[in-house]
């Protein structure tokens, strides 16, 4: 089975976007990932961004280290730092619009004057996010083609989060004892994840089952594109989140790797409650941690997130609870 690769050139066409939406849609539901060529975020934009993300990461660590992330999804990770001991380093952007600017103090200097491009380039993957939402809901034949993407505002709760990594290339491998692996295998916990890489070496299981991994093609101009458990637990697992992973095997430790995730999330106070169709669904496992109808959003991103970085994101209450101010999208 080819890894799947579509061209959406014609998604704001209404003569085309039914085709595109059926073609993605499939994709989803048998590989969870696929490739898009022909989007709409110019390719200067993208470079642009892997440019700043270069610079930053070749700062020395003594630099960086003091702006680690906060609960706000704004801040830096370095190599060996998350729980999983992964050798790769982070940057993170969270927020609505204009967050970044109110938490300066989040940012390293480096940042501060450059805020601009990067809400700019945060914008514009939402507006794609948006897009392949209302392909799902169109494929999935729901009476509101934006019945997904109107829980997607973008200035609503925490916003949205764009993530620069570097894999480092070392002279040497570290000692297995202080280090797991390149990116521990997961699933994303969002709705829509846009992966943009300059190097393979991420790895999909195989939707043929067993444990065969797919190493997900690196194609210039193209996003690599998986969807998250928030919403394949909302479409009634119809849409897949696919187990994912970097391994030394796959980027060995004397290679670099360079990408950028933005992860598209509904917003934080959505309740998730499965579309059924006319038949159950099994119990549904997010990296090791059982969801439920009702959940929310947030709740479930706060479960991932505190899982991961630990004490930055620990609350009051670490179980799902429901408020007077969630907004309840149910089955249609």
């Amino acid at each position: 089975m080819a890894f799947p690769i579509i061209d959406i050139s014609g998604i704001d066409r209404p003569e085309c976007q039914h085709r595109i939406a059926q073609e993605v849609t499939e994709a989803c539901k048998q590989w969870g990932f696929l490739l898009i060529k022909g989007h709409p975020i110019p390719p200067r934009d993208i470079e642009e961004m892997f440019s700043l993300g270069k610079e930053f990461f070749s700062l020395p660590d003594d630099q960086k280290d003091p702006y680690p992330i906060t609960s706000k999804s704004i801040g830096y990770v370095g190599s060996f730092k998350d729980r999983g001991k992964d050798d790769k380093m982070s940057m993170w952007f969270g927020g609505v619009p204009g967050a970044l600017d109110e938490n300066k103090a989040a940012l390293h200097p480096f940042w501060h004057t450059r805020t601009e491009k990067v809400e700019a380039f945060k914008h514009k993957c939402h507006q794609l996010v948006i897009q392949l939402l209302e392909c799902f809901a169109i494929a999935m034949g729901l009476s509101d083609r934006h019945y997904f993407a109107a829980a997607h505002q973008e200035d609503a709760g925490n916003g949205n989060s764009l993530r620069m990594l570097m894999y480092p290339a070392r002279t040497e491998k570290p000692p297995a004892a202080e280090v797991g692996t390149r990116m521990a295998t997961h699933t994303d916990s969002g709705s829509v994840t846009l992966l943009f890489q300059q190097a393979a070496g991420l790895e999909v299981l195989s939707p043929g089952g067993g444990e065969e991994w797919v190493k997900a093609p690196c194609i210039k101009d193209c996003i690599l594109v998986n969807l998250g458990d928030a919403l394949s637990f909302w479409s009634g697992t119809q849409l897949k989140a696919t187990l994912h992973r970097v391994t030394f095997d796959g980027l060995p430790y004397d290679q670099e790797r360079q990408s950028m995730a933005y992860f598209g999330a509904a917003n934080p106070d959505t309740v998730l409650q499965p579309i059924l169709p006319g038949r159950t669904m099994a119990k549904y496992y997010s990296n090791g941690l059982e969801l439920e109808p009702g959940i929310t959003v947030g709740e479930l991103n706060r479960m991932i997130m505190r899982n991961i970085y630990g004490a930055a994101f620990q609350t009051p209450k670490d179980v799902p609870h429901l408020g007077a101010t969630t907004t309840v999208l149910a089955p249609v």
